[in-house]
């Protein structure tokens, strides 16, 4: 199922909800958990939005801090905590299940996100000096600033 508006716009996400819409940026967002026909989407400051759309569709526009452990379930790996064979623990507790055959494809892409924390708000309003280095720059509208 399609989503009925266009909910990426950069690095930034315009959900809609029934008075409007809200926008988040992609920073923001721990992990999506699909029940079909829509998708749950868990932000750091503990909100929640359902979205009208697939699975694959979030994972194709999600940057590549993102994951997809199994069939339903899509992480931030700035989130992640903890792998234990095919569990992994998000810093808030929640446990997903990892795929067998992904296990390989998490452990790189592990290796390959850069060693930082998320961004925090005053990266998200940076200046031209921007010295946070977090992945998602909204100002240069590009991963890594």
């Amino acid at each position: 199922m399609k989503p009925k508006t266009t909910i990426f716009h950069d690095l930034k996400m315009e959900i809609p909800v029934k008075n409007g819409e809200v926008v988040r940026f992609y920073g923001e967002v721990k992990y999506i958990i699909c029940n079909k026909p829509e998708c749950d989407i868990y932000f750091a400051d503990d909100a929640m939005y359902k979205v009208n759309a697939t699975l694959k569709y979030m994972a194709d526009h999600l940057p590549d801090a993102f994951f997809q452990c199994n069939k339903s379930v899509i992480i931030n790996l700035h989130y992640y905590r903890e792998r234990e064979w095919n569990k992994v623990t998000m810093d808030d507790g929640k446990i997903f299940d990892l795929s067998v055959r992904r296990i390989a494809g998490f452990m790189q892409k592990k290796e390959e996100l850069p060693r930082i924390s998320p961004p925090c708000k005053p990266c998200y309003t940076c200046g031209d000096e921007c010295s946070a280095r977090a992945s998602f720059c909204i100002r240069h509208k590009r991963k890594n600033c």
